[in-house]
């Protein structure tokens, strides 16, 4: 039960961080199997310590960003890198995957997902947590549907209707 309690632990922790930086946020749980080479990845980034984090970033028309993530159009996304907290990770994350900065507003829900390794039922359930913002765009001066990442690679954004189905199939 090593792997377990230690990760469960560390989301537990991160939960409360959660709710002293944003208050009370929706939290949810779910459990999903995965292959092995999978399995490993959510147990190196449990140790690690690593938060999966999402964001919604609203323009002044209340639009949300996407970016071009290999041909499918996704909201920014990404891990915590160290002892980094999770919506300081979000403002990096879209920096480098839109290339625009924004301002969390709030934390919106919080999943504690329960990893399993579909190839070995007897191995540990690995925890992992995974947090979706919502956040504003800094800047109304970007008009385009590409810009330039923080190292200077275009990155292909759009903005699409809250509303819209695709989005809501995001969340």
């Amino acid at each position: 039960m090593e792997i377990a309690e230690r990760s469960r632990a560390r989301v537990q922790e991160r939960l409360a961080r959660l709710e002293q930086e944003f208050g009370s946020t929706p939290v949810d749980q779910t459990t999903f199997s995965v292959g092995s080479e999978a399995y490993q990845r959510a147990v190196e980034r449990s140790r690690e310590g690593q938060v999966d984090v999402h964001a919604f970033v609203h323009n002044e028309s209340g639009d949300v960003l996407l970016s071009d993530a290999d041909g499918s159009w996704e909201i920014p996304q990404g891990q915590t890198q160290g002892g980094e907290r999770p919506a300081a990770a979000v403002e990096r994350v879209v920096t480098e995957t839109a290339g625009v900065a924004c301002t969390i507003r709030d934390a919106v829900r919080a999943t504690i997902c329960g990893v399993r390794n579909e190839a070995d039922p007897d191995a540990e359930t690995v925890y992992r947590l995974s947090i979706v913002f919502d956040a504003e765009i800094n800047s109304a001066k970007l008009d385009s549907d590409a810009t330039e990442t923080a190292d200077g690679a275009d990155a292909s954004i759009r903005w699409d209707d809250a509303s819209d189905v695709a989005v809501a199939e995001l969340v």
